[in-house]
């Protein structure tokens, strides 16, 4: 299953549904806008009951005519088990089979049951979700595995599952950054896959070529400083939320040596040397407090970067082509 990247804005039963479509249901992001499906044909089961509502109407017609030719010719001939054959067998079928022909014609054709008119997530949601692996060109998915992988840190770091850092406020804004990152991919890639098909054999120092293709590559790459910005950003909250976890390991492993130190001085007692030799007091103390502060600094200048990461305004979002 391809990894698909979505807007948040998008409900989460059109989430699911797309996280586990196969690949040839997905339309890919640089296809035109509003392309049609394969439209539903409602006529179909109309067309199905119209013979079966036809076939019942006959079979009661047929069932009378039948009851009364046999009461007839048992009531001339004598024989009642043929007015007893009339009464108990054909007339009955009529009676059953008048009731479901004429039911049916008056209830009508019911319209089929569907999910949102037939129409998948896929399609309605068109250009909201982002599949890195079919969408991006070469570039864009070297810069999406750097966000993925910022990313990805920032979420298995110990510092942000223990609460250290704001948990909540991450788990929030950091789909939408991502999502940010992969929609403006999308965009560069599809204008890319385009151009060296465009250009083949055409001269691009012409003047009437630059006159169209030099504004293209500025936008192009004020697009490209626009998403290593944001791309950055992620990364260097990825080595501030590390440098808090190192920080915190430091400190724990600090504690936990100091923890040792009272074994330590038995030994020297029984040495008969003296216990001032590991300077537990001073100097070991000091250097606990010290790593301490620097993991409270860690973790606080690892905050102050997440706070930084809020989700972006709509206009913020627009795109950039």
């Amino acid at each position: 299953m391809p990894e698909i990247v979505t807007d948040p804005e998008i409900p989460a039963p059109a989430r699911l549904e797309l996280a586990q479509a196969p690949v040839t249901a997905l339309l890919a992001f640089g296809d035109p806008r509003g392309k049609p499906e394969v439209p539903v044909d409602r006529a179909a089961p109309k067309a199905t009951r119209a013979p079966a509502m036809t076939g019942a109407q006959y079979v009661a017609a047929g069932s009378i005519v039948l009851a009364i030719l046999q009461t007839g010719a048992g009531l001339l001939a004598g024989q009642t088990y043929l007015v007893l054959m009339a009464m108990f067998i054909w007339l009955p079928c009529a009676i059953v089979s008048a009731l479901i022909g004429f039911h049916d014609q008056e209830s009508g054709p019911r319209p089929p049951r569907s999910r949102r008119g037939a129409r998948s997530a896929a399609a309605t949601y068109h250009r909201r979700y982002v599949v890195p692996e079919l969408d991006l060109h070469d570039s864009g998915q070297v810069r999406w595995r750097r966000a993925r992988k910022a990313a990805r840190a920032i979420q298995a770091s110990e510092a942000v599952r223990l609460g250290l850092i704001d948990t909540v406020e991450i788990a929030a804004v950091l789909p939408y950054h991502l999502w940010d990152i992969a929609e403006r991919l999308a965009l560069m890639s599809a204008a890319e896959r385009h151009l060296p098909v465009i250009l083949q054999g055409v001269d691009t120092s012409d003047a009437e070529i630059q006159a169209v293709l030099g504004p293209q590559r500025r936008v192009h790459d004020l697009a490209v400083a626009d998403v290593e910005q944001r791309i950055v950003r992620l990364e260097e909250f990825a080595a501030l939320a590390a440098q808090a976890d190192a920080a915190r390991k430091r400190k724990n492993t600090v504690a936990e040596l100091a923890g040792l130190n009272p074994h330590y001085e038995e030994m020297l007692i029984r040495l008969g040397e003296p216990a001032s030799e590991l300077t537990v007091t001073g100097h070991s103390g000091d250097q606990l407090r010290a790593v301490v502060a620097a993991e409270n600094d860690a973790v606080r200048r690892a905050n102050e970067a997440g706070r930084a990461l809020v989700i972006p305004s709509a206009a913020d979002r627009e795109p950039e082509y």
